[in-house]
């Protein structure tokens, strides 16, 4: 069986154009176009003032700005003294990360990476807390909620820290009582 293509080369062979332009063809196809182009009449151009679009796009810009403060939620009010203790224990949170990434290795990579993970939701926690803080005012009750979760994440970290010096304390003990 034949390609239908095959059978539509067949069918059109006889129907090619397979003759050549006439010599002067070029020359009458040049002569048509360029009394095309005598036909054109140019079109003079006004002087463009840029005030208006120049004012459509301020205006746009204006909206957009409003639009996007109106859409942020305000950042809360929160006292110096908050301030203060969110800024001490982050950065207590921090140095004892930056000693838990110090002292990973293979052995306590899973541990490491179930720490952090365990920290993110926290720190998850966290963020709600804040938000209620906004909504509810400087409730003794969030606050207190807020200080505990700091708290819970700084023990969490010490407590991976103590497991893993633990754990390369073995290591050693046991390289110790191999060793001939």
């Amino acid at each position: 069986m034949k390609d239908p293509i095959e059978k539509l080369f067949e069918r059109l062979q006889n129907d090619w154009d397979v003759h050549e332009p006439a010599p002067d063809h070029r020359n009458r196809f040049l002569q048509k176009l360029n009394a095309q182009n005598e036909k054109v009449i140019p079109i003079s151009r006004k002087k463009r003032t840029w005030w208006k679009p120049l004012s459509i796009a301020a205006s746009f810009m204006i909206l957009m700005a409003t639009g996007i403060s109106l859409l942020r939620p305000s950042a809360p009010e929160v006292s110096p003294e908050i301030m203060e203790t969110q800024v001490y224990f982050t950065s207590l949170i921090n140095e004892e990360m930056e000693k838990l990434e110090a002292i990973s290795d293979k052995d306590t990579e899973k541990m490491v990476s179930d720490a952090i993970a365990q920290i993110k939701n926290l720190e998850i926690d966290y963020k709600l807390l804040e938000a209620e803080l906004a909504e509810d005012g400087n409730s003794k009750q969030i606050l207190y909620a807020m200080i505990t979760n700091f708290q819970t994440r700084i023990d969490l970290l010490k407590n991976v820290l103590n497991q893993i010096e633990e754990i390369k304390l073995l290591k050693e003990s046991s390289h110790e009582n191999h060793t001939i």
